[in-house]
């Protein structure tokens, strides 16, 4: 019975050891040590549609390339008729990707709306 004992502790130490090294590996040095973090950013908009990203902490030596570039807008005015509610009239337009800009009175009692977005 002691042997079998003895067998089951020897064999949770060794398992422990593995399951302790094999955590070691993934980029720790020891166990509660976060490990160097590394990120890929893929962008699915499009080649010329930037990302926003945040650099915390860099180091002083490194060398970050940035290019400036100006949003291009493409624009849409829609109009409402006086008892036409103007959230049915934007749904549509929404959904393709305008954004509401500015909203005045149009001469004929309804709305002019003013649409952009991203070319």
């Amino acid at each position: 019975m002691r042997t079998g004992l003895a067998l089951a502790a020897a064999s949770l130490v060794v398992l422990t050891a593995g399951v302790l090294l094999a955590a070691g590996g993934q980029g720790q040095e020891r166990p509660g040590l976060v490990g160097q973090a590394r990120v890929f950013v893929e962008n699915h908009l499009g080649r010329n549609e930037a990302v926003p990203i945040v650099l915390e902490a860099v180091a002083p030596q490194a060398v970050i390339q940035t290019k400036l570039t100006r949003q291009a807008w493409e624009y849409r005015s829609v109009r409402t008729a006086p008892a036409q509610d103007p959230a049915a009239a934007l749904a549509a337009a929404g959904a393709d990707g305008w954004e509401a800009v500015t909203a005045q009175p149009s001469e004929a009692g309804g709305l002019l709306i003013v649409l952009k977005r991203p070319r």
